[in-house]
């Protein structure tokens, strides 16, 4: 049955198109025979004699469903409620211009399949979302108080941190903060600027030295792991984003490390959540991404991850 989807993404200008899970979603549906159609959020509008709120979104054309040969057609306004799946890909910041969106679509959800659910974007940090399952994560803080912070860091971190912002993607605002290198005073400090003088809440994490071997990334889809590969720092570097420098390897999980995962992928589809990019160092989970998660594919690994996402969505909007 041919089906309309709605991709609500940043600009086409801001995608790394060599890495963009979004438009390789949107061009295995195209291949499927689907309609997709491409917007940003201040496409959407909502007006009171209307009923459901509308978008101004442009069909998206796929040259020999190649994801960088994207072409947009001419805006269309369109109800929400018209479209089979919407697709909220938007990057962070979480802030209240993405809350209005979730609003929005919590308007459709009723009726369209909604990836994520817009209740579940709000409800599911990112970063403290992993608060929810302690036997699967190292130690972890969520504090307003710098004085906290330095506590936990002697006491639980063996004096090595990281200090992450609730609201943003991809590595950026992380700090670390190591007591072998920075006196407690300065530490303190230090940690006083981070939290605006405990006004911004941060989540702070044991450092783990296995991160110098890499960092594991698993996407699942629906519960189960679909795909997995390892991200590698660059020499030195603590970061394993591919936007500072991280290469991307095949990676083979243990048995024991897959069902870890799909036991909590499977608690959070059920909670609406059935897309989601796991983090993973040294065994221990570090971040679950729910807002736009990346399916990072290693060079050499030719299996067809977003055929099979289609495939998956197709089947759970009809």
């Amino acid at each position: 049955m041919h089906q309309k989807h709605l991709f609500i993404m940043d600009s086409l200008d801001k995608l790394n198109f060599k890495l963009d899970s979004s438009l390789r979603m949107a061009s295995e549906l195209s291949k499927l025979g689907h309609q997709c159609h491409f917007s940003v959020p201040t496409d959407l509008s909502w007006k009171s004699t209307a009923g459901r709120p509308f978008v101004k979104a442009a069909p998206m054309h796929f040259e020999n469903f190649e994801p960088a040969s994207i072409s947009l057609g001419t805006l269309e306004q369109t109800s929400l409620d018209e479209f089979s799946g919407i697709h909220m890909r938007k990057e962070p910041p979480f802030d209240m211009n993405y809350m209005s969106i979730t609003w929005m679509l919590d308007a459709v959800s009723d009726t369209v399949k909604v990836f994520n659910a817009p209740s579940a974007l709000r409800a599911f940090n990112e970063k403290l979302g992993i608060m929810q399952f302690p036997d699967a994560i190292g130690p972890a803080l969520a504090s307003y108080n710098p004085d906290q912070m330095l506590e936990f860091i002697k006491d639980d971190c063996s004096g090595d941190a990281v200090v992450k912002p609730l609201d943003l993607y991809g590595g950026r605002g992380i700090v670390r903060i190591n007591l072998a290198e920075l006196d407690e005073q300065k530490a303190l400090e230090e940690l006083k600027d981070i939290t605006q003088n405990g006004q911004r809440m941060r989540l702070l994490q044991a450092f783990n030295q296995h991160i110098y071997d890499g960092e594991v990334r698993v996407f699942t889809i629906g519960g189960k792991a679909l795909s997995w590969c390892l991200k590698k720092p660059s020499p030195g570097e603590f970061l394993a984003n591919t936007g500072a420098g991280a290469t991307i390897h095949c990676y083979e999980p243990s048995a024991a490390l897959k069902n870890k995962v799909e036991l909590i992928a499977g608690e959070l589809a059920n909670q609406g959540i059935p897309l989601l990019g796991f983090d993973i160092i040294g065994g221990l989970v570090s971040e679950i991404n729910i807002t736009s998660p990346r399916l990072l594919q290693a060079p050499g690994d030719k299996a067809n991850y977003y055929g099979q996402i289609a495939t998956w969505i197709e089947k759970n909007c009809q």
